[in-house]
């Protein structure tokens, strides 16, 4: 009795398989790590927006309460220098992978 898994061609397989998406390791390692740094800015980004929506909720409730203004004012400028921060940070890193990959 002849075992069916036997008779697939290997050449068969490459419609399932696909190892070209990457030409070397160096590349795959680097299309990761731009792939997670673009996770992180995103996810940076969505909770900037938070802050900036509590800080907001915080400016319309204070009432005139000048601590309530201030912590406020200190959530938006959190906000803002954080995401001008990992801003610099993407571009930065891209700029190293840029110089090692020798582009």
């Amino acid at each position: 009795m002849s075992n069916p898994l036997l008779a697939v061609q290997i050449s068969d397989l490459s419609k399932f398989v696909t190892t070209n998406l990457y030409s070397d390791k160096d590349t795959l390692v680097e299309g990761k790590i731009i792939t997670a740094i673009n996770f992180f800015v995103i996810f940076s980004a969505v909770v900037a927006v938070i802050m900036l929506v509590v800080a907001g909720y915080m400016f319309i409730t204070s009432a005139g309460d000048a601590d309530k203004v201030e912590k406020a004012t200190k959530t938006v400028s959190a906000a803002i220098i954080g995401m001008v921060i990992v801003f610099v940070a993407k571009i930065l890193v891209q700029y190293v992978l840029s110089v090692i990959a020798g582009q």
